[in-house]
């Protein structure tokens, strides 16, 4: 079989969330930042599997298995390489194209991508400082206070302020002209036509940051403070932001301990957060649109029953046909889906508000399912005590009979549509329509950017616990008194044919980790450090341990920033113990950026100590040195010296 392009592995990795695959094969429980399970590759009594959803990789301390989402169904359902990554593509509504060297343009695009997740990363801690900082915050401050939300909850959403004006996000990120076009492709920017003026689109308004399954910013909501319309903006459609794919909060609720088998999807961005204040975490919002086939395919990844939320006027009404249209085809064995329409005058968020949670789950209980609605839907005037009425109901239904993908649900619809019709099993079946000729679904265009693009995370995406946060703290009561596939193994997680470091079995080098190995750490955590600042010409060749891994990591993230791709290729490096080590070190709290940026120039400013030091005793041993390179050699190094500082002190 022909080799799979490695910019279709890393974008296939980039798409797939890992904690969703694994966790419909075994069930996940959420522990601190990652998820834990009993071990699928061994027996155990106590879980030591760990997957990290922020590294998209998964490890056991038990057997040493560890990989990516390739090399979890190679090894879990035993597939081959082009096997594993057929079943993700077609999960992923992708189709496996045929080999091709990466391009340049290739490369440029992944770029230009990844450009755009850092500077909507930026985009949100500017809002979120504004929000404590800009001297006009205080109008946004009385807003959310008066909406009863806390300091808590505004830093669990990263809630921010757009202060009005029309260049204070150009100016707080000192833009570039470059930075200024990939701001404008990102949607935080407009130009106008006429002019070719370029200002900021979110202005004198409330932002909700929008976070994709992986945690990464994507795009924004803002609610207008003033009598300004719209009273909602969202960011347009951008080459990482698809509204009728995303839905908000569903990052949220994952990274809560909440467990539960249902979520509620709700229409906006304060019924949300509102909530979850509550105590109802398990909600998340469409962004805008009606709900998208593929926003219940996300849902039913994600739990067993959805239940949507409608006003009970007749938009309502027309929202939840819409969605029950979306929802059939995805709706599978053993799913549900129920339609929850809120009394006159209520929303989600005054109701919780007003009478607690358990008055919204006493309105689930009553809550239509789908079944139910779709029937009472079609029978709106007609009177099934006819033959006429029941007639028209069964030539209305018959085309919904087929569209569930679960084949006991398609029965016993229509089993409930003959108990309505009084007609038998046998003649609905008769009766329904031929099934159309399926039409063949094409391969994304090559050109279009990936809809879940490769990219790395950002510093504390998700926010961490606040004893783990060194960022600037929400105060509770919003107080605010601070002003101021090299080959295709690359990229499965170990090899069939590998052996696994196993730390059961050996008893691996104990002690500290080297100089080499917390520098690929580092890089594991932020693959862009080694575009900003490289490595030093010739430090291959140093004696030092683990000096060989580092030149190859750094070699890898010159290629991609995905963290799954890197981990990948360095599961294929054959380093045993050394990786186990590594692995296990990699599923701690990563450091905060700023941090980990000066310990890397830290450790760089002493590595060139050590090549220069190597150079100079080269240079002495062999005898004769010429005068002017040897006194060239010496300065370089007292200069090195100088100003070398050690890392990790």
């Amino acid at each position: 079989m022909a080799r799979i392009p490695e910019n279709f592995t890393h974008d296939l990795l980039a798409r797939t969330d890992l904690v969703e695959l694994i966790d419909a094969r075994v069930p996940l429980k959420k522990t601190g930042r990652n998820y834990s399970a009993c071990c699928p590759f061994h027996q155990e009594k106590t879980p030591s599997f760990t997957v990290a959803p922020d590294k998209q990789f998964y490890y056991c301390f038990g057997c040493g298995a560890s990989g990516n989402a390739v090399g979890f169904l190679m090894e879990y359902e035993h597939l081959s390489f082009p096997e594993a990554v057929k079943q993700l593509a077609s999960r992923a509504g992708m189709e496996v194209p045929e080999s091709r060297p990466e391009t340049a343009a290739d490369r440029q695009k992944k770029d230009r991508l990844q450009s755009l997740y850092d500077l909507l990363s930026r985009a949100e801690k500017f809002y979120a400082q504004q929000l404590r900082q800009a001297p006009e915050r205080q109008k946004a401050v009385n807003y959310l206070k008066n909406r009863g939300l806390s300091g808590e909850i505004a830093k669990k959403f990263a809630i921010g302020f757009a202060p009005p004006g029309y260049d204070n996000l150009i100016n707080g990120l000192s833009l570039t002209e470059t930075s200024l076009e990939h701001a404008l492709t990102g949607g935080l920017l407009v130009r106008k036509d006429d002019t070719g003026r370029t200002y900021d689109k979110f202005r004198d308004r409330i932002i909700f940051p929008i976070r994709d399954s992986r945690g990464r910013t994507i795009g924004f909501g803002g609610r207008v403070l003033g009598d300004g319309k719209p009273k909602y903006l969202n960011s347009p459609e951008t080459p990482v932001f698809h509204k009728g794919q995303e839905l908000y909060g569903l990052w949220e609720w994952r990274q809560s301990r909440d467990r539960s088998d249902r979520l509620y999807v709700v229409e906006g961005y304060m019924d949300v957060i509102a909530l979850t204040q509550h105590g109802v975490p398990n909600v998340v919002a469409t962004l805008g649109t009606a709900t998208t086939e593929d926003h219940a395919r996300k849902l039913f990844r994600q739990v067993n029953e959805v239940i949507l939320c409608f006003d009970g006027d007749k938009a309502g009404v027309r929202a939840a046909w819409r969605a029950l249209e979306s929802l059939l085809p995805a709706l599978d064995d053993g799913k549900q889906v129920r339609f929850l329409f809120l009394p006159d005058g209520e929303d989600p968020d005054t109701l919780v508000r007003q009478q607690g949670p358990e008055a919204l789950r006493a309105l689930t209980d009553k809550a239509d399912t789908l079944s139910t609605y779709l029937f009472r839907h079609l029978s709106e005037g007609l009177d099934l005590d006819t033959v006429d009425g029941r007639a028209r109901l069964a030539r209305l239904a018959l085309p919904f009979l087929d569209k569930p993908a679960g084949p006991v649900y398609r029965a016993l619809l229509t089993e409930e549509l003959s108990r309505l019709t009084r007609l038998d099993k046998e003649s609905l079946i008769q009766l329904k329509p031929a099934p159309a000729a399926p039409r063949p679904t094409a391969a994304p265009a090559p050109s279009k950017p990936p809809q879940d693009a490769t990219a790395y995370g950002y510093e504390n995406a998700g926010y961490p616990p606040a004893e783990d946060d060194p960022g600037m703290p929400y105060p509770e009561d919003f107080g605010f008194a601070d002003d101021g596939n090299q080959g295709n193994a690359g990229f499965n997680g170990g090899s069939p044919n590998r052996t696994r470091p196993n730390p059961r079995q050996n008893s691996g080098r104990k002690g500290p980790l080297t100089l080499a190995e917390r520098l690929v750490l580092v890089l594991l955590d932020y693959p862009s450090l080694i575009d900003q600042h490289p490595l030093p010409e010739g430090i291959d060749t140093l004696p030092l341990p683990h000096i060989d891994l580092l030149v190859q990591v750094a070699g890898l993230c010159r290629q991609s920033h995905s963290a799954a791709a890197l981990l990948g290729a360095l599961m294929a490096l054959e380093q045993g113990e050394t990786l186990s080590r590594l692995l296990k070190a990699s599923l701690k709290p990563p450091m905060a950026e700023e941090m980990a940026t000066r310990l890397w120039l830290d450790a760089l400013s002493q590595l060139e100590v050590t090549r220069l030091e190597a150079a100079l005793l080269e240079v002495e041993q062999a005898g004769m040195p010429d005068p002017a390179h040897w006194q060239a050699l010496h300065k370089a190094l007292a200069e090195a010296r100088q100003h070398a500082r050690k890392p990790f002190d």
